[in-house]
């Protein structure tokens, strides 16, 4: 398997403005292909993000954006069967590491054609 990971300092001209009205930046970008398997990582942090305090679907909404808008478009060609994980953060913290002080959630989304599919399990 290979991984390829950029990583991508917050600024604020790196800001997106998600539908729920929620300023996010990127932490990094991280591709891994093995077989004909190819996942993308998507990982934002917003300051005071709190999961808690945010509904279920606003946060669906939220993170199908991201794939939507920022995940299809740097996606090698065919997309299809490609999965993108898009996760959102209160801060940054290192990939893989395990650390329950970090607020966070995750969403998996599987390419269709030129669309995000939820993969709700």
């Amino acid at each position: 398997m290979f991984a390829a990971i950029l990583m991508a300092l917050p600024c604020a001209a790196d800001a997106l403005l998600l539908p729920s009205g929620r300023q996010v930046y990127l932490q990094e970008i991280i591709s891994e292909t093995g077989g004909d398997t190819r996942v993308t990582r998507l990982r934002y942090i917003a300051d005071s993000f709190a999961p808690d305090g945010l509904a279920p679907d606003v946060a669906l909404k939220d993170l199908t954006f991201i794939c939507q808008n920022k995940g299809l478009p740097i996606l090698t060609a065919p997309t299809g069967g490609q999965t993108v994980i898009v996760s959102l953060a209160d801060r940054a913290a290192p990939f893989g590491v395990i650390d329950s002080s970090v607020a966070q959630i995750f969403e998996v989304f599987t390419v269709l054609d030129t669309s995000c599919i939820w993969e709700a399990f």
